[in-house]
């Protein structure tokens, strides 16, 4: 294979060779479209120079020096082109090395160096891991191109992405090179444009009081400031290069130009990765008529509950094997009948979520089918519609009578309450002695299991060997074993009723509802699962880096999605983690169960049944966390069948765009990357859509509506997660990437995973826009001692940082004290 290539010498065969870029400037000056004369540094130099250094081959030097001077010298323009970069929806724009006007063969070597250590900068790192860009296997070439000394330049959409029936063009430009534009340095020249005739709809005059020429920056004298310097017929040619270059490839695309005598040069072409009204419109309807087709004709609410957390935007591939986790006849679907429930085997494969435009919500019309054909139990959607908030913790409510009619409701009625009378009873009866088995034989024979997969030589699987360990973990993980390690979060459900029930008469509701997150205070997972205290043990240097990632290593940011690497993969990721955890130690005290029994008036037998409860409670509440560590065991091993078929078929990331139904395909190696490329748009698309938390199905057209404005006031109301009173400044953050502050603060945000648990060390309290009582931030919560409320949507935009905040975790309230914040 070459180390250089020149463009009349690329075609789709050298993809891998000269990356996205590369690939699209060859293809377009083979066509005899006007792209300025130019040679590509392969990638396979890069792997072979990039740890030795460029100038460690003479021969290649010399190779680079040669083609240089067939360009004629002079002023060059250097461009990374890494494989994945200006790919139909990873653009990369901006994420790696440019640099014009480069002169010499120094230079020239230098500048490629340059573009090589771009790949692997933090900005290019940060947007593979947003967009699901596997690292595996990149590399990077460089795009040497005759550097065309513009008088202006800019760029070209060839479909205004503003433009709801798609028949506009849009261009900006500005004097000199097109840096200005591109980087932000200007406000250039605006121009939309009709695509079919080329004549000037509408245009603003920018402000363009710099320019770059051969890598100089220079003032703009102030005429040409005042003047356009683009003219009507130099737009017109503009629009005919457009339609070339649209008919060449056969889509939109976002073009680099530069114009200089009267020419227009093509400098690069890319995909437009960012929907467009027309596109976005088109994907929303889509989705409000899926959306139809699982609403049920007496109504049906979708919520941002539970899973929501733990999963908040999964790619195809994720979502596909999940649903083996939560699907009637799946995981979920075996432990309830374990305990004695019968789901409505109408249900099949479907489970209580649905996908909403990316974001899975609980469908609360079909929740209760996953235990019963016919419910006797069903979400009150009328008092939801009325106050909508009450439904980010959802409850049902006995209604023997649903869906069976008023007549047939009573006749099984005495049959409905002694079904129900008997799933009390078997989960209470599971519940008793499922802890020990659970914790000494099911977890670590499956967890010895999972280990031993991932420790096989993978490499030496073929793939139809690889793809049949994809299908056999995903149904020993998210079924076999889910259905016991989904119990223990029944069970802690269970217990926390329980008490609550017994002290609600003696204390009342609100001092009752306190109370039993107090007592579960401290609870933890048993041993090995317990990953905060792994994660403090290594930030204190009590175990070493290899034994934590020997025990933690399957774990990671956002586990839930098969597309994030693990922390075993990626361990630099630990910097963050313990980062501002040293030198801090959180120790929770749960409420002394005889000071509540006397204050709850118990005698003697019923302080014995409140202590039997608390322990269950806490045990459970421990197991829940433990079991999703196991768990996440087994995921691992499906992602190591994924990440191997992805390499293997050299996709980049895109397997995880595809689903379990496209592996035969995959397989028979038939090109997916159409299907690969459809999916990442579509995701994306979906996912600028404005969704709220709460949607009935009744006002679908809420999906893609602007969200409303906060609600004035000085108090929020939400879900009581951990008992206790807070006062700090607010700390609010999308991502857990800020380094910890010192002091107290409250910490404001989304949901959370174990990456959050640094950021726990110094607050003082935990507000979450999504999260139930079982879920790992409240738990996490409750072993930190944090007071924490959840439920409170758009919070990380209602409130802000510096804001001076109150968090009652039992009353479930956040009031705003006083402070702006930024």
């Amino acid at each position: 294979m070459p180390d250089i290539l020149f463009f009349d010498e690329i075609s789709d065969a050298e993809a891998n060779l000269v990356g996205g870029k590369g690939l699209s400037l060859g293809k377009t000056a083979r066509a005899g479209l006007p792209v300025p004369a130019g040679f590509v540094v392969t990638t396979q130099a890069y792997r072979r120079l990039v740890d030795r250094g460029i100038r460690a081959d003479s021969g290649f030097v010399r190779a680079v020096a040669g083609a240089y001077e067939t360009l004629g010298s002079g002023l060059v323009a250097v461009r990374s082109s890494a494989i994945a970069e200006d790919a139909a929806d990873t653009s990369f724009a901006g994420q790696q090395e440019t640099i014009l006007g480069v002169k010499g063969d120094e230079s020239l070597l230098n500048a490629i160096e340059r573009c090589w250590r771009s790949l692997f900068t933090e900005r290019a790192v940060a947007y593979r891991a947003k967009q699901n860009v596997e690292a595996a296997g990149l590399a990077m070439a460089v795009v040497v191109q005759k550097l065309v000394q513009a008088e202006s330049a800019g760029v070209l959409f060839t479909r205004d992405p503003l433009d709801p029936d798609g028949q506009r063009m849009l261009a900006e430009a500005s004097w000199g090179l097109g840096e200005v534009v591109v980087s932000g340095r200007v406000q250039p020249d605006r121009f939309t444009l009709d695509h079919a005739t080329g004549a000037v709809l509408t245009r603003a005059l920018g402000s363009k009081a710099v320019r770059v020429t051969a890598g100089v920056e220079e003032h703009v004298p102030p005429n040409l400031q005042r003047q356009f310097c683009l003219s009507d017929a130099a737009l017109a040619q503009l629009v005919d290069l457009g339609r070339k270059v649209e008919a060449f490839y056969g889509d939109p695309r976002d073009i680099e130009w530069a114009f200089v005598d009267d020419t227009f040069h093509l400098l690069q072409a890319r995909p437009i990765t960012v929907a467009g009204a027309a596109e976005r419109e088109q994907v929303r309807q889509a989705v409000i008529a899926e959306l139809k087709t699982k609403a049920d004709p007496r109504g049906t609410a979708w919520v941002r509950y539970n899973l929501s957390e733990v999963l908040p935007e999964p790619t195809p591939m994720t979502w596909a094997v999940v649903q083996r986790l939560l699907a009637a006849d799946g995981g979920f679907g075996a432990m309830n009948r374990d305990l004695g429930a019968k789901p409505d085997p109408a249900l099949g494969s479907l489970s209580g979520f649905d996908l909403v435009a990316g974001r899975p919500m609980a469908n609360l019309s079909r929740l209760p089918r996953m235990q019963f054909a016919r419910p006797p139990l069903e979400y009150p959607l009328g008092t939801y519609k009325k106050e909508p908030h009450k439904a980010l913790d959802p409850k049902p409510v006995l209604n023997p009578l649903a869906g069976q009619g008023c007549v047939l409701g009573l006749l099984a009625l005495p049959g409905t309450i002694l079904g129900l009378t008997r799933l009390m009873n078997t989960t209470k009866k599971q519940s008793a002695d499922f802890a020990q088995k659970f914790e000494t034989e099911t977890a670590p024979a499956f967890a010895t299991a999972a280990k031993q997969a991932l420790a096989q030589n993978w490499s030496a699987l073929e793939p139809p060997a690889l793809v049949r360990e994809f299908e056999t973990w995903t149904n020993k993980t998210l079924v076999e074993f889910a259905r016991d390690s989904l119990k223990p979060t029944v069970f802690a459900d269970l217990a926390w009723s329980e008490l609550f029930e017994q002290l609600k008469p003696k204390l009342g509701a609100d001092r009752a509802r306190a109370t039993v997150g107090e007592l579960s205070l401290g609870a933890a997972p048993p041993g090995e699962a317990n990953l905060p205290g792994g994660i403090r043990d290594l930030a204190n240097e009590r175990i070493t880096r290899a034994a934590f990632l020997e025990q933690f290593g399957h774990r990671s940011t956002n586990e839930m999605e098969l597309a994030q690497p693990r922390w075993s993969e990626a361990p630099q990721e630990l910097d963050k983690l313990v980062r501002g955890t040293a030198g801090r130690e959180h120790t929770a005290v749960a409420a002394d169960v005889d000071k509540i029994a006397a204050e709850a008036k118990f005698g003697e037998p019923y302080r014995d049944q409140l202590a039997a409860k608390v322990q269950r409670l806490r045990t459970y509440l421990g197991l829940r966390e433990a079991g999703k560590h196991y768990l996440l065991l087994g995921f691992a091993v499906i992602r190591r069948a994924l990440v191997e078929l992805d390499r293997r078929f050299e996709l980049n990331g895109g397997i995880f765009f595809l689903t379990p139904v496209d592996l035969p395909d995959l397989l028979a190696k038939k090109d997916l990357s159409a299907k690969i490329t459809a999916a990442r748009k579509k995701r994306q698309t979906e996912l600028s859509l404005e969704v709220p938390q709460v949607l009935f199905s009744d006002d679908l057209d809420a999906i893609g509506r602007p969200l409303p404005e906060p609600v004035g006031g000085d108090k929020l109301e939400g879900v009581a997660l951990s008992a206790g009173v807070a006062e700090g400044p607010a700390l609010v953050l999308t991502e857990p990437t800020a380094a910890p502050p010192e002091g107290g603060y409250i910490l404001v945000c989304p949901s959370t995973d174990p990456a959050w648990v640094p950021l726990f060390v110094h607050a003082k309290g935990l507000v979450m826009e999504t999260g139930g009582v079982l879920s790992h931030g409240a738990i996490v919560a409750r072993e930190f001692g944090l007071p924490a409320v959840a439920g409170l949507p758009n919070a990380t935009q209602q409130l802000k940082t510096g804001q001076m905040l109150r968090v009652d975790g039992g009353r479930g309230t956040v009031t705003i004290v006083g402070g702006a914040g930024t």
